[in-house]
């Protein structure tokens, strides 16, 4: 996470944070309007795959937690 924050990738000059790692620190804050914001980048087209590989590489305790979220996105599509 150290390496994403102090040499993030850029995009017309601003700082860009990957989408696993934006994900990770939204569920870490375990703020309502955080969890929310996971349901809709899921919704947006997130790789739920790769975010998933990312946690359970970094953060195992955060899995379920994201989990429960594809499954409240895919309810929230229906």
């Amino acid at each position: 996470m150290a390496d994403v924050l102090d040499d993030p990738s850029l995009s017309q000059g601003l700082a860009v944070v990957p989408i696993d790692a934006l994900i990770y620190m939204k569920l870490r804050a375990r703020r309502r309007q955080d969890l929310l914001d996971v349901v809709e980048l899921i919704n947006a087209g997130a790789d739920v795959r790769r975010v998933r590989q990312y946690l359970e590489r970094y953060a195992k305790d955060l899995v379920l937690m994201f989990d429960g979220l594809v499954e409240e996105a895919s309810e929230r599509l229906e």
